[in-house]
Parts: C-alpha cells; structure tokens; sequence
C-alpha cells in the first residue's frame, strides 16, 4: 500500500492516486488486486453493472458498502466463503436479484447486514439469528416469497393460487370501476386543475397541479427521459429512479418513476397524491404531477440544479462549507419539518429525512423531497405503529426496536444529518467498522462531547460565518441522543435553537 494512503485518514480523496467523483461507470476487475483491502465504501455513486467476480474473493475485506447505486446481478452465482472476515454488507438500494447463495453462512462475523431495496428472493441462510433485531425487520421487503425451508404442499400451493385468482379478479373489478367514476368526474378536484394529456392508447393521461409555461402529456415526458435511460438517472433510492428531463429548451423536470409493485393500489395511490399536490412551501420540492396506471407510474417535480446534500457533503472534503451556509441549509430544512408536521392538514411524516433526500437550487436553497415513505396523519395523532421503513445511520433508536414512529423520528434525522454536515464523518462511517455493533456518528458525537473534546466534532473545511452560528447547528444535532430527544425535542425547537446563535 502507498505511504499516503493512511486507513485513519478522514479525507480520503487526498490519497496519491485516488479521484473521488459521481460520474458512474462500472467497477474495474483490477480491484481484486488489492488483496489487503479492508473497506470497499462507495455508496451513491451511480455506479452500474455487476460487481467484478474478484470482490468476493477478497479474504480481507470488513466493510462492504455500495449502497443507492445501479448494480446488478445474480447473488446465487455469488460465493462468500472467502468473506469469513465480513462485518457489515450494505447492499441496499441496487438492482440485485436472485437467491442468496448457501455460502453466506460462512460469514460468522457479519453484523450489520442490509439488503432492502432489491428484488431478492428466498430465505435468508442461518447466519442471521447472530444479527441484532434492526437489520431482520429491515430484511422483510428483501425476503422475496418467504417461503420456508421445508417448502409448501401442493394443497398449498392451490390454496395460493385460488386466493391470488380471486384477489386478481377483484383488483381489475375495482380498477374498472374506479376508472370509469374518474372519467364522469369534472377535470376539477378538490381545488386542482387536473389537465388530462393527449392519451397514447385511449386510456392514459398525465396529471398535473402546476403548469410549468409548455403542455406536459405522457409522451413528451417519456421522450425527455430518454424512455427512462441510465445517462439522465440523477438518482436513485428505495421507492424508485429519478431522471432529469428537459421537455423544452430552458424547461427541465425531475421524474420520479416509482416501482409499482412497492406502491399501493391506483386509487389509494390518486388520492394520496392529488393532497400532496396542494401541499405548498418554499422548502419543499414542487409536485408538479404525475400519472399512474396498474403497470407505470411516476412523478413530475421542479428540477433543482444544485444536486442534493449528499453530493455537497461529499465535495466538503474538497472545498470549504462557510458556517452561514450550513446554517441556512439547517434553518431550510428545520422549517420544512416544522410545516409538514404542524401546518398541513392532514399532518405528513417524512419518515426518511437524509441528506440525498435534500436538493439544492442554484442559490443553494435546500428543499426537502422524496416522500415515498410518507404516512398522513389524520387530526391529532402523534405516532403511528408501522414496519421498519428510512435508511440505517438515520433511523431513531425507539423508531427501530418499537416499529413506533412519530414526529420526533424525523427529528432525529435531522440532528443526524446537522452532524454529517458539520463533520468529517457520515451517519455510518466505514472508520466506525472497529467498534461496537451499532456504533453510529451520534455515538461518536457524544462521546467527544462527554470528554470535552466537542471541537473535534467541526471539519476543517467548514469555516466562516460566527462561532455561535455553528454552535447552534451542532447542539441541535447532540440534542438527538441526549435525554430530552424522544421526549421533548421538535423541529420548532430546534428551529429557534438555530435562529437563536445566529445573532
């Protein structure tokens, strides 16, 4: 290994050599060289195709992150046995398929395993009952069939197919029924201009809450993506792909397409929507419309031609954050919180607050978007019991352990991603690896500040602005972990918390 190349250095892209960007591209097989290699972390990085065969035969690999990217392939033709020193495999949010391959028993340290936001099926092999209870809720979505080890009967198997028959049967009845109420409803619902696009084959329309100066219909979108082609993927996550269209010259859109079958039906779906689509604030990303059918669906927002948080985050390593920019990223963001979980009626949880889920304009204006995993609320209730849903690093203890989620879960997100800001660190930082299971930036947060030691919480490439400035920005986030946090802290206070160093 080069002398430069420090495994405790914070900054990464410094080392001789290495150029860190987001561009994409395939991994190159030259990677199996690196026989020593003990961390392989390149989450949100657009990168796509199959990983080179020589990766999993790395004998000293810990850490293996390639989170919220576009690889495939087939994990049964995948062989762990040499992996026997893996500690934490994040495969989340990729396109991967297949069964798990029986070799993965062989990886007895693995602690922290997550595989949602792929289509894999099948059980998962024995090794998980050494894994603590987070990461197996998270496991649901990705079990595939959830078929046992012994199998079904063939009485059962007719059992499932009647029951499927019968539920099929009844989804196209109400499907039919739906469209045809739709379609003697006036183009006016509930305060919307719902403007029906030139239809491709008789039964398709796109709908939209704000016009944006050109006709938006289903083909003109299709057409701007590309047909949804990989070069205008600007993102990708648990609910679907999102890709920059341009519809005209000066007029570009984000779309959203989701995946259908994590959805839900189309006319729980329609109604969901259409009141996100009154929904109106500065710091959050614009419906502009969307369009659903039982085989495709999508969403239309304003394009922001800053990028995200996480791409900012990232490049801090390479250029200097001035404090009155993260305070301002931090007010945008505490305000937009405050306006779904108080001023909007029915009441939104987000559910998922991250830093790739924050977009900047060109004025570096932060908006919070993706509410994919959003619950509404109805009146006054404050929680709401669910499955597991949000990524790890940015998922609130209680949140986890309970299935409880409410307001101040969102919260915690928050704090989290006031500390990635601020820092070196990410909410799970593969430096973390030699720790204690579970061991996250807010643990490593707070015992700095219980030894005194709070200071070394700032990068050094976030500079300027007022020292009170950033000290608001970095209580809020310590606030996430200390005891007031579940009980007592909301995104009001935390607001004002921020407003207040800032004079």
């Amino acid at each position: 290994m080069l002398s430069s190349w420090k495994y405790t250095a914070p900054d990464h892209c410094s080392w001789f050599g290495v150029t860190c960007n987001s561009h994409g591209g395939k991994l190159s097989n030259v990677i199996g060289k690196f026989l020593e290699l003990k961390v392989l972390s390149i989450p949100f990085n657009r990168i796509a195709g199959e990983l080179p065969n020589e990766i999993w035969g790395l004998k000293s690999l810990e850490v293996i992150d390639i989170e919220g990217n576009l690889i495939t392939g087939d994990l049964s033709m995948v062989d762990f046995s040499n992996l026997k020193k893996l500690k934490v495999l994040n495969l989340g949010f990729n396109r991967l398929s297949g069964k798990i391959h029986k070799s993965f028993e062989e990886c007895k340290n693995l602690s922290v395993l997550n595989l949602t936001g792929n289509r894999i099926q099948g059980p998962i092999p024995d090794v998980l009952p050494v894994l603590p209870p987070q990461p197996r809720r998270a496991l649901q979505d990705s079990r595939g069939n959830g078929v046992n080890k012994k199998g079904l009967s063939p009485f059962e198997w007719v059992l499932i197919l009647v029951a499927s028959l019968i539920v099929l049967i009844l989804l196209v009845v109400i499907i039919v029924y739906f469209y045809m109420r739709n379609r003697r409803r006036s183009s006016r619902v509930d305060g919307i201009n719902i403007i029906p696009s030139p239809p491709r084959s008789g039964n398709e329309r796109l709908v939209i809450f704000r016009e944006v100066g050109v006709p938006l219909t289903f083909n003109n979108v299709i057409e701007a993506t590309g047909n949804f082609t990989s070069r205008n993927c600007i993102g990708s996550g648990g609910f679907g792909s999102t890709y920059r269209a341009e519809i005209s010259p000066g007029i570009t859109v984000a779309v959203k397409r989701l995946t259908v079958e994590m959805c839900q039906g189309v006319p729980q779906f329609n109604a969901e929507i259409r009141t996100l689509g009154r929904i109106r604030h500065s710091n959050l990303i614009t419906l502009i419309g969307y369009y659903a059918s039982p085989s495709e669906m999508f969403l239309v927002y304003n394009y922001l031609p800053g990028g995200s948080l996480e791409e900012l985050i990232r490049d801090k390593r390479n250029h200097v954050i001035g404090l009155k920019m993260v305070h301002k990223i931090a007010l945008d963001i505490a305000g937009a919180l405050a306006f779904l979980h108080d001023d909007c009626n029915p009441r939104i949880l987000h559910r998922d607050v991250k830093p790739s889920n924050i977009l900047l304009d060109k004025d570096l204006k932060a908006c919070l978007s993706d509410f994919g995993l959003s619950r509404l609320l109805e009146g006054f209730e404050t929680h709401v019991t669910t499955g597991v849903a949000g990524t790890f690093g940015y998922v609130a203890p209680e949140y986890a352990l309970a299935c409880r989620v409410s307001d101040k879960a969102d919260v915690y997100s928050y704090g989290v991603m006031l500390l990635e800001l601020i820092s070196d660190k990410r909410a799970l930082d593969p430096s973390f690896a030699k720790e204690d299971n579970g061991y996250t930036i807010v643990f490593w947060a707070r015992t700095l500040r219980r030894e005194g030691r709070a200071e070394e919480v700032y990068c050094r490439n976030v500079g300027g602005g007022t020292g009170k400035c950033a000290a608001g920005s970095v209580e809020v986030g310590f606030d996430v972990y200390d005891g007031i946090t579940f009980r007592e802290t909301d995104d009001e206070a935390s607001c004002k918390k921020i407003e207040a160093y800032s004079t």
